[in-house]
């Protein structure tokens, strides 16, 4: 994906916002807020269209400085009868830093208080989506940086309502095209509508030919029409679930605690089974890990999927702590140290590219000068990076709604079945443990022990982390990762690790000890307070396995992923390998997404990349 290109901020001669990029204006000269209102609010029978309604979704090309997204969220506020749940997915190629938005915003000083949150949860300006929750979550922008022509074909969402926004077909036709128009309409459902300022016939026919029917109705300020319509032939779609709004989810770790918290915000009813005594036992049993993402020269899928990952993960957790819940995280930053010169070269070259906003390169003088001691080699500064305790966000996730999330330690799943509209979780016995419209697997490894997910590849790789105390590691500073990784100070400690279980405790205590100092040289050996093995539960491909399980019997004929037949409400949240604090809030936000058909947080190829049946499909493919 190209980088994204930042828009210049410009006034035009009567004080509009102008970009000579596209020689146009961001609104018109009769005022932003009015044309937002008249257009594109009233033009979809706002606020009276989502009224009563369990959540809503509009869809924007041009998100632009945010004035369509601000009062749609103003005049959500102000409603009574709204929505319970507000999503805005917005498109913006050229999207404007903060502070040139600070400057915007200051001209609606009555929006002021909606700007400055938005202001606050800006993302990076780095190409797919990011999803910003507001107003504690009930408000949901998610924002798609990049072209719109391919962002739009590879988004998962069901419109409500479309503002087709952007500089005008005159200056900008790219946006006005055909294929942008058939896009919108795969999103778009029979009660879908749709509304713009121009009446450009070309645009008028283009809708018309992508399966909207559009009329003319009185325009704003200086033009006299604009265009407002619905969907006249409806695409073939699938339907949100519509059953019980209950779930088990098997195994209270970080994924299964995610997935409970994400879809109790929802109000859904569950029920979460763990066989150990209590949550967080196994590998997010650990005192503390680390969580930055992972950046590569093609921007693979590993790198964006960490990248949205960390992400959303920070949000959550500033949700969390400013909901006064348990959490204990700091983000003090995260040094990765390069391995060896050439990796040094590397990531100096990728830093330097400067398509990473959130990418800085440290050479060796200035990253010794942060970690206090002398290092061997620079290397990458996530300046967001986390150190995190697994148990407390364990913790917080299940305590944020406790009326809709009812643990059960001490409970191990012997048997899955389904049951017309319900599955059921049995004991050894054959008894029933409990049941609910949907279920979902989030217990490591131990889930291919059911048959229903038998086939998935899921392997454990045993690893050590070993705790030293504060005052035994004074230096570094900082938390690092290379060779090994030692954790940032959480309640006194840090983690270091984490070496290979090939045979003893004791040894791979002291692969660790002996990694920290190839990271550190010239530290005097700390005396460790305790080591524990974790499993890292991973797939073939190193990503995670999120979605709906696959049927073990499968046609021969299915050449694409959505051929496949999945088992009724049977989903999974598997293989996150060393990297769960990054993909547990990911995980559960697109189960839940998915399950109350909400816009998914990832763009098509991502949702492909972490699909349960994208192996069972490259076997298929391969007996052909």
């Amino acid at each position: 994906m190209n980088p994204i290109v930042p828009a210049t901020l410009a006034l035009s001669a009567d004080g509009v916002p102008y970009s000579a990029a596209f020689d146009d204006v961001y609104h018109s000269s009769d005022g932003g807020l009015g044309q937002a209102r008249h257009v594109f609010m009233a033009g979809n029978d706002l606020p009276h269209a989502w009224a009563g309604r369990s959540y809503f979704t509009i869809v924007e090309t041009g998100f632009g400085q945010g004035l369509n997204f601000l009062a749609t969220w103003q005049a959500w506020r102000a409603d009574p009868q709204r929505c319970e749940r507000l999503h805005f997915v917005s498109l913006e190629q050229f999207p404007f830093r903060r502070d040139d938005l600070a400057v915007l915003h200051a001209r609606y000083p009555e929006l002021a208080e909606l700007s400055a949150a938005l202001r606050a949860a800006w993302p990076a300006l780095t190409p797919g989506l990011h999803r910003i929750w507001l107003d504690d979550g009930r408000v949901t922008l998610t924002l798609a940086l990049g072209d719109a022509r391919a962002l739009l074909s590879q988004l998962d969402a069901r419109a409500d309502a479309i503002y087709l926004d952007g500089f005008s077909p005159a200056k900008n036709p790219e946006l006005w095209q055909l294929p942008i128009y058939k896009a919108l309409w795969r999103l778009s459902h029979a009660g879908t509508t749709l509304a713009t300022y121009t009446v450009a016939g070309e645009v008028r026919r283009g809708l018309t030919e992508a399966g909207f029917a559009v009329r003319k109705a009185e325009g704003f300020g200086g033009k006299r029409q604009m265009l407002r319509g619905g969907v006249a032939r409806a695409p073939r779609r699938t339907t949100p679930h519509a059953g019980k709004r209950s779930a088990l989810v098997v195994g209270a770790g970080l994924a299964g605690c995610a997935v409970a918290e994400r879809l109790a915000a929802r109000g859904w009813q569950v029920t979460l089974l763990e066989a150990e005594s209590d949550l967080a036992q196994r590998s997010s049993g650990n005192h503390a890990g680390l969580m930055h993402p992972y950046y590569s020269r093609d921007d693979n899928l590993l790198s964006r999927l960490t990248r949205a990952g960390c992400a959303l993960a920070l949000r959550h957790f500033a949700a969390l702590t400013a909901a006064g819940l348990p959490l204990r995280y700091a983000v003090e930053g995260i040094l990765q140290l390069a391995k060896h010169d050439a990796q040094q070269q590397l990531m100096a070259e990728l830093a330097e590219q400067g398509g990473w906003p959130d990418l800085a390169f440290l050479p060796p003088e200035a990253a010794s000068a942060r970690a206090g001691t002398a290092l061997p080699r620079g290397g990458w500064w996530f300046a967001d990076g986390a150190t995190v305790s697994p148990p407390s966000l364990c913790r917080a996730n299940l305590l944020r709604h406790p009326r809709h999330i009812t643990l059960r330690t001490g409970t191990e799943v012997a048997a899955l079945r389904h049951e017309t509209d319900h599955w059921l979780a049995l004991d050894i016995s054959g008894r029933p443990l409990a049941r609910a419209g949907i279920a979902v697997l989030a217990n490591a490894t131990a889930a291919a022990r059911l048959p229903q997910a038998a086939g998935l590849p899921l392997h454990d790789a045993a690893r050590v982390a070993t705790v030293l105390a504060q005052s035994e590691l004074a230096v570094p500073r900082i938390a690092i990762a290379g060779d090994g990784y030692v954790t940032g100070a959480l309640d006194g400690a840090r983690v270091i690790g984490a070496a290979s279980l090939t045979d003893t405790l004791a040894q791979a205590e002291t692969a660790n000890l002996d990694a920290l100092r190839t990271l550190v040289p010239g530290l005097p050996p700390p005396q460790p307070l305790s080591s524990r093995t974790c499993l890292r539960p991973t797939a073939p491909d190193r990503l995670p396995l999120i979605g709906a399980l696959p049927l073990a019997e499968q046609s021969a004929a299915c050449h694409q992923l959505r051929q496949i037949a999945r088992h009724p409400g049977l989903y999974a949240a598997l293989a996150f390998g060393s990297r769960g604090l990054t993909w547990a809030t990911l995980a559960g936000e697109l189960l839940a997404s998915h399950l109350d058909g909400e816009p998914a947080p990832l763009e098509q190829p991502l949702l492909d990349a972490v699909d349960p049946a994208r192996f069972l499909l490259r076997a298929l493919r391969s007996a052909r």
